[in-house]
């Protein structure tokens, strides 16, 4: 059921604590030995700042220093801010964070706690808080289930019902081709005026075609959905930057897919276009222009946006044509064997018992244009390593 969110989030967890604008969060009075807490308050002035204000007393000696370590984003590690305080029994302290060079999406979590000490060496670390940053400017409702929440604002039910429908079904299909589903829901935020979403994208310096992004570490995926926008961009927009997040999740430390594969996974995943994505890589076969697989890499991001789409289609077909050949299983296994390795040349060899020139031909004629051979990497040569003196003032650094 579809339930109003109002301008204060509920409690997410025990210590999750959600609230929006200048209304404050004020938490109770808490205290340890001769230092005590009388006010701890968090403001938020979305999207531009955070101001965390802080009162404590201590009954032992004068206080004598205050810090904070907050974290935006729960694979962010805490950072730590000393605050200038005068040295007394009752001090107030203030944090102004700057929003705006932290590419905080809407509703990510930000964690903060306090560390306060006194004259005596008595100390006072307050427990984890955390809370969401939310634009408190619109009236936003909410959905889910246990895969995914979704938040919009100025849609009609049944169209935000269709959102969401669409959504959960990305999300089914991603659970699908990983074999596993996240431990945490993913969420999806929509915005459905272009000013606003305008705004959010000037603060993260975008260009102004953007319409979707997903922002690592926070689970949350940001889209602009309005009512004269074609509903298969909407569509394949929030299908597309929902499998970055499920991919970032996968993945942890350097494990993941070559950005092609990425951004193939992820154009696969829209589910709309496979026919003419299709289409359009077999056109380009039957010309003689595809793209080498050791070219994708470059072609992905190239300015010529018909090299891109190019790319990104190659990229979707790689994914269909495993799925059509080796059946969803072996699909699993190969996205899962890039945690062990990010070389495509050892998965296929592991997988399909290929290297990556053999697999590209087996690709080329599963798409009904087989040739003979494809570029390959050439060796790269082994240089005798050589260095001489250098001196100190000359040095990086020096």
């Amino acid at each position: 059921t579809v339930r109003a969110k109002g301008n204060l989030v509920g409690v997410i967890t025990g210590l999750l604590l959600a609230f929006v604008g200048v209304a404050g969060m004020v938490s109770p009075a808490s205290g340890q030995g001769a230092i005590e807490v009388l006010q701890d308050e968090v403001t938020v002035r979305y999207p531009f700042s955070v101001n965390f204000d802080l009162m404590a007393v201590s009954s032992a000696a004068p206080i004598s220093s205050v810090r904070i370590f907050w974290q935006a984003g729960p694979e962010d590690a805490f950072h730590v801010q000393s605050l200038n305080v005068r040295r007394s029994y009752t001090v107030s302290a203030q944090f102004p964070l700057s929003a705006q060079f932290l590419s905080l999406p809407p509703f990510a979590r930000i964690s903060y706690r306090w560390q306060i000490r006194d004259a005596s060496g008595n100390e006072l670390t307050t427990e984890d808080r955390t809370f969401e940053y939310e634009d408190s400017r619109h009236d936003w409702q909410e959905r889910a289930n246990k895969r995914l929440r979704m938040l919009w604002y100025d849609l009609g039910p049944a169209f935000a019902e269709s959102l969401f429908t669409l959504a959960d079904s990305a999300y089914l299909r991603l659970a699908d081709y990983f074999g596993v589903t996240l431990d945490e829901p993913p969420v999806v935020v929509i915005y459905s005026d272009r000013q606003s979403f305008a705004e959010f994208q000037g603060l993260l310096n975008n260009v102004e075609f953007v319409i979707g992004r997903y922002f690592p570490g926070h689970n949350i995926t940001v889209n602009l959905v309005t009512p004269d926008m074609p509903p298969d961009v909407y569509e394949a927009t929030i299908a597309h930057e929902l499998s970055h997040l499920y991919s970032d999740n996968y993945y942890v430390g350097v494990a993941r897919l070559p950005l092609w594969l990425e951004e193939g996974l992820a154009t696969f995943n829209e589910a709309l276009h496979r026919e003419d994505d299709l289409a359009m890589v077999r056109q380009a076969a039957a010309r003689g222009n595809l793209v080498p697989f050791i070219d994708l890499p470059a072609a992905i991001r190239a300015a010529n946006i018909h090299v891109a789409n190019l790319a990104y289609a190659e990229g979707a077909t790689v994914f269909l044509f495993i799925q059509e050949t080796y059946g969803a299983d072996i699909l699993a296994q190969f996205l899962e064997a890039f945690r062990q390795t990010t070389s495509l040349n050892n998965v296929t060899r592991e997988l399909f018992g290929q290297t990556v020139a053999e697999f590209e031909l087996s690709w080329r004629a599963w798409l009904g244009y087989p040739v003979e051979s494809v570029p390959q990497l050439q060796p790269t040569p082994t240089l005798m390593p050589f260095s001489f003196p250098t001196p100190t003032f000359a040095a990086p650094g020096g």
